[in-house]
């Protein structure tokens, strides 16, 4: 009879200790997925990086500050207007896109070292153990949110970048002919 409850005890810590070494396989295959995504998202916001903000952002401001400064007339132009219009958008679209440049990489590298103690806790069982699948769901909604961020920068910039080359020649050039006047 002792025996018998000896095995089925040993029957139960072997199955317990199965299932957790199962679970543990998960969850580290769930942190090098997500390290997988940071290592893309990493690899799209570097080749999207806009290192000239500040001079696009320059060069807008200063043909918006002659139009207004040197046009002179009771009606504008209604093409005119649209492209002015857009022009506002686009400048001021890249103030978001400068902060962008700094936090988007500070924001990765946080989350890399996150996933990297996570990582580290599961695969030593330190910490609590029950709360791991609690921290593992916290950070995938962290890189949920990088995906997000990721994804407007690129759209952000693409969208100013294409609207700055159609109209900054034209319009630096417009507002160049008002200073002649």
């Amino acid at each position: 009879m002792k025996g018998l409850l000896i095995g089925t005890i040993g029957m139960c810590a072997l199955l317990l200790s199965s299932c957790m070494d199962l679970k543990t396989s998960e969850q580290l295959e769930t942190i090098e997925s997500m390290n997988q995504t940071i290592d893309s998202l990493e690899t799209a916001f570097n080749e999207n990086k806009l290192d000239s903000v500040a001079k696009i952002s320059l060069n807008a401001y200063g043909v918006e500050n002659r139009i207004k400064n040197n046009y002179n007339s009771d009606t504008i132009d209604m093409e005119l207007g649209r492209k002015m219009d857009a022009f506002k958008v686009m400048r001021r679209n890249l103030k978001p896109l400068g902060k962008a440049l700094t936090t988007i990489p500070a924001s990765i590298e946080e989350e890399r070292v996150k996933l990297k103690e996570l990582q580290t806790d599961i695969e030593n069982g330190n910490n609590k153990r029950e709360k791991y699948d609690e921290y593992i769901s916290f950070e995938e909604a962290k890189v949920e949110q990088l995906k997000t961020l990721v994804s407007e920068y690129v759209q952000i910039k693409d969208v100013s970048l294409k609207t700055y080359n159609e109209l900054y020649e034209e319009l630096n050039a417009f507002s160049m002919s008002l200073l002649k006047k």
